[in-house]
C-alpha cells in the first residue's frame, strides 16, 4: 500500500490574527497546527523590533476522499480573515506521511519551564537534572506543548501556586499538559474540562503516560460542570482565549475557593480591558500580569 499523501498549508499572519487562523487550521487541517515565532531581534546590534510582529502557521491535511472540500473551506476561511487584514496567499506543498510526521515533530523539543519543570515529547527526551519534574506530552491534534507563551506562563504560575494536596481545575485542558503538571507538582486532585473530543482523547492518553490517572480526571464539556462543586478548586487555570474567559468569568469565580488564585492565559494584549472588566464584575482582581509579544497571562484572586 503506497504511503498516504498529505498537503502542508502555510501562512504568515500578524500576531493579533494567530488565534482565529489557528482555530481555522485546527478545524479543517486535522494534522496538527504548528505556530512558529520569528527570531528575537537584538537591539545591541542596532536591530529594531518588527513594525508588525507576526508568526508562521502550518497545518497538515491528509488527502482523503473528503480533503478537497475541507481544503476549500480552509481557503474560504482565510479569505474572510483577509478582508480584515492584509494576508499573503496560503502556500501549499504535497508531502508523504513520514515527512509530515517528521515536520511537525521537529518543532516539539524538550523545554525547561520555571525552576523545575521539564516538558518533553516521547520521541525527543532530555536528561533530567536533580529536582526536575518531567512532563511527557504527545499533543496529538491538541493544543499544548509548553512552547507557546500562553502555556509557558500558565506552567510557571502553576509551579508557584500549586501546594501539596491542592484541588486544581483546568478549563480548556487540551493536551492535558497543565493538568499533568498540577498533579506532578503535588495537587491532591485535578479536574480538567475540554469541549474538543479529539483534544480530550489526547489529554487522557497523556494522563496515563505520566502515571497520574489516580489524581487527574478529564471530562468532556465546559463550565458549569456536574463534576465541579462551587468553591471546589484551590487553584483554577484557564488557558483558552479572551472571549471564552470573559464569558466564563462568573463560573470560574464560582468554582474557585475563597482566596485562591485564578490563572488566566490565552489573552491577546489588545483584549485586556474587556477580560479584566469581566473578571472585576465577577469579583476577581488582577494580582500579577505577564506579557509576551502580543500575549497576556493574568493571576487573579
Amino acid at each position: 500500500m503506497p504511503p498516504k499523501r498529505w498537503l502542508e498549508l502555510k501562512i504568515e499572519v500578524p500576531f493579533e490574527y494567530v488565534e482565529p487562523v489557528a482555530e481555522l487550521f485546527h478545524a479543517y487541517g486535522k494534522g496538527g497546527v504548528v505556530i512558529e515565532h520569528p527570531g528575537i531581534w537584538n537591539p545591541d546590534e542596532g536591530e529594531a523590533p518588527p513594525e508588525r510582529p507576526s508568526a508562521i502557521l502550518r497545518t497538515y491535511m491528509p488527502q482523503t476522499p473528503a480533503f478537497r472540500s475541507k481544503r476549500e473551506l480552509l481557503h474560504i476561511g482565510v479569505a474572510l480573515i483577509a478582508k480584515l487584514t492584509a494576508l499573503p496567499e496560503l502556500e501549499e506543498r504535497e508531502i508523504a506521511e513520514d515527512e509530515w510526521e517528521a515536520a511537525w515533530k521537529a518543532h516539539f523539543t524538550p523545554l525547561r519551564v520555571g525552576d523545575h519543570l521539564l516538558v518533553q515529547p516521547p520521541w525527543h527526551t532530555a536528561e533530567p537534572e536533580p529536582g526536575d519534574i518531567v512532563i511527557e506530552i504527545d499533543p496529538g491534534l491538541a493544543f499544548g506543548t509548553g512552547h507557546h507563551p500562553t502555556t509557558h506562563r500558565a506552567l510557571e504560575a502553576l509551579e508557584r501556586h500549586v501546594i501539596p494536596g491542592a484541588s486544581v481545575l483546568d478549563v480548556g485542558a487540551g493536551s492535558g499538559i497543565l493538568s499533568v503538571a498540577a498533579a506532578k507538582l503535588g495537587a491532591g486532585k485535578v479536574i480538567g474540562v475540554e469541549i474538543d473530543r479529539i483534544a480530550l482523547k489526547a489529554g487522557r492518553s497523556n494522563v496515563r503516560a505520566n502515571h497520574v490517572s489516580g489524581t487527574v480526571r478529564l471530562y468532556a464539556g465546559s463550565l458549569p460542570s456536574e463534576h465541579v462543586e462551587p468553591a471546589w478548586a484551590d487553584v483554577v487555570v484557564a488557558n483558552v482565549n479572551a472571549i471564552v474567559l470573559a464569558a466564563l468569568a462568573p463560573e470560574l469565580r464560582r468554582a474557585l475557593a475563597p482566596g485562591g488564585p485564578l490563572i488566566a492565559a490565552g489573552i491577546l494584549v489588545d483584549r485586556r480591558g474587556p477580560v479584566e472588566q469581566a473578571f472585576a464584575d465577577a469579583g476577581l482582581a488582577v494580582r500579577e500580569s505577564f506579557e509576551d509579544d502580543d500575549w497576556l497571562a493574568l493571576v487573579l484572586r
